[in-house]
């Protein structure tokens, strides 16, 4: 199991639990959240997903 609680402004917040898998997704969200991340909230209808990268304004899809 791994849990991750979220601090903003140095108050601990909510936190995250999931059991530890060797599953991809549990493998990157595990070493997303233990590298200090940026949080954003996508957009709706957006199709954002695992690899692509963020300009500091865009969402951008990984080239072909």
């Amino acid at each position: 199991m791994k849990r991750y609680v979220f601090v903003v402004d140095g108050e601990v917040g909510p936190d995250l639990v999931f059991e530890e898998t060797s599953s991809d997704q549990h493998l990157a969200l595990a070493a997303a959240l233990s590298s200090s991340p940026t949080v954003l909230e996508v957009p709706q209808g957006s199709e954002v997903e695992l690899g692509w990268t963020w300009d500091g304004t865009n969402f951008i899809a990984p080239s072909a």
